[in-house]
C-alpha cells in the first residue's frame, strides 16, 4: 500500500513539473524611455561637528543671595551651590518648606534649581 502511494506522488510530481518546463514565458520587457535627467546635483553634506559647551563655572554672588534669601525666610539646614548653570540644593528641610525653599531660590538666583532635598517627616 505505501509503495502505491509513493508511486503515485512521485508520478504526480514528475507530472506537473514537466508541465511547468512546458509553459510559455508571457512576460513582456518594459524599456524605460525617460529622457529627463536629474538636475538636482547630489552633494555630500558636510559633517557639522557640536559646538563645546561651556563648563558651568561656581558663581558666589549667586549663591551668597540664595542663602540669605532661604535664611530670611527662616530655612534652616541647606546648603547651596551655585554655577552659571544652575543653583543645587541639598539637605534636609522641615515638612511642608520643599516647595517654598526651591521657588525661593528659583527666584533669588534666577537659574534653574536642582532640587536633591530631603523633607523630613
Amino acid at each position: 500500500m505505501k509503495i502505491k502511494v509513493l508511486a503515485i506522488l512521485g508520478l504526480a510530481t514528475i507530472l506537473s513539473a514537466g508541465a511547468c518546463s512546458s509553459a510559455t514565458n508571457t512576460n513582456t520587457v518594459v524599456t524605460n524611455t525617460n529622457t529627463m535627467t536629474n538636475t538636482n546635483m547630489t552633494m555630500s553634506t558636510p559633517m557639522s561637528t557640536p559646538m563645546a559647551t561651556p563648563m558651568a563655572t561656581k558663581d558666589v554672588p549667586a549663591e551668597t543671595t540664595v542663602k540669605a534669601a532661604l535664611d530670611k525666610a527662616g530655612i534652616k539646614g541647606v546648603t547651596v551651590e551655585a554655577t552659571t548653570a544652575a543653583v543645587t540644593l541639598r539637605g534636609t528641610v522641615a515638612k511642608g518648606k520643599m516647595g517654598e525653599a526651591v521657588r525661593i531660590a528659583t527666584d533669588a538666583g534666577q537659574r534653574r534649581v536642582d532640587n536633591q532635598l530631603t523633607e523630613m517627616k
